[in-house]
């Protein structure tokens, strides 16, 4: 999981991403001379027909890049954060160049590894930002319908670092799998009221992750999980909502089965077993029927995807 609602779902703004370093020069680029156009989010770009040293600026880029085979010269410095996720995202994250921290990018260090491109999303990486990255290298950042949609930003990715084959072939085990499942225990999905539930922004709070988000989305658009009829409608881009402790009741209200993230190690975040925790949420039917799971999978791309629905297969819908 992300460590917070608020921060899984901040958009970093051009001062923030400056306030590491200034004035970096343009870095040299190394692989083909042969470009091609990209549509990226700020205007058409050439980019290497075939980059070679390809650099990711934002927070889910270095795994969507994993999910297509593609090893980042530089990435965010994840060091605060790393017990979040898998040991093999520890692994492919391991001895890569850090160019700044989530809203501290530091274009010098980032220059210093000499990408022939740079990804990221635009979400984290706004205008003035991606001018001054493209004073570096060729610059392709990628937009979607919203923040939680990871499938349009992962496909973009892969168009721009020219993996569109691993990216079909990652869909396409997805589809297959969301299929099977959806098939298998539609009896379980249409016959229960779902909620997924976080972290809230403040202490005393908790969060709805809304189908305008990467887990939402899995769970309403995708599986076909209806919310219960407590959960306001009223989404935003944001991908999530955060309500105070005092509206547990009335927020899961028909709830029969309750989601929420843990730990890689399988450990409760403090803020969320605040919420297991708090009277309210204990004398609800869901709490007291024992249908409250934890899943460790973060959604970043088909691959991660994929494993998070054999996550929700083994740990909640074999168990209903």
């Amino acid at each position: 999981m992300r460590a917070s609602a608020a921060v899984a779902a901040l958009t970093l703004t051009a001062g923030l991403l400056s306030a590491c370093s200034t004035g970096a020069a343009p870095a040299s680029s190394e692989g083909a001379s042969a470009t091609r156009t990209f549509a990226s989010a700020y205007g058409d770009v050439k980019i290497p027909e075939k980059p070679l040293r390809v650099a990711a600026v934002s927070y889910d880029t270095p795994w969507q890049l994993m999910s297509l085979d593609v090893k980042p010269v530089a990435a965010q410095d994840y060091g605060k954060w790393i017990k979040e996720f898998s040991d093999t995202q520890q692994d492919f994250v391991k001895g890569v160049p850090t160019a700044g921290s989530f809203g501290e990018l530091n274009y010098e260090a980032l220059a210093a590894t000499k990408p022939d491109l740079i990804v990221g999303d635009a979400y984290e990486i706004d205008e003035s930002v991606y001018k001054r990255l493209s004073a570096i290298a060729p610059t392709a950042i990628a937009k979607g319908k919203d923040r939680g949609d990871w499938q349009g930003l992962t496909e973009q990715i892969a168009e721009a670092v020219g993996k569109t084959d691993a990216w079909k072939g990652a869909k396409s085990t997805y589809e297959t799998e969301r299929d099977r499942i959806k098939t298998t225990y539609a009896a379980q999905i249409s016959g229960n009221s779902w909620a997924h539930f976080s972290l809230g922004d403040d202490a005393g709070q908790f969060s709805i992750q809304e189908p305008t988000g990467a887990i939402g989305n899995l769970v309403v658009n995708e599986l076909g999980m209806k919310y219960g009829p407590g959960v306001p409608t009223n989404y935003d881009a944001s991908g999530y909502h955060s309500y105070p402790f005092e509206q547990l009741g009335t927020v899961f209200t028909g709830v029969s089965v309750a989601l929420h993230p843990i730990n890689q190690d399988g450990s409760v975040p403090q803020g969320i077993q605040d919420v297991l925790n708090n009277d309210l949420f204990t004398r609800l039917p869901v709490a007291q029927a024992k249908h409250v799971y934890g899943l460790k999978t973060s959604i970043t791309d088909y691959v991660t995807a994929t494993e998070w629905l054999h996550e929700v297969e083994k740990t909640v819908l074999s168990a209903l």
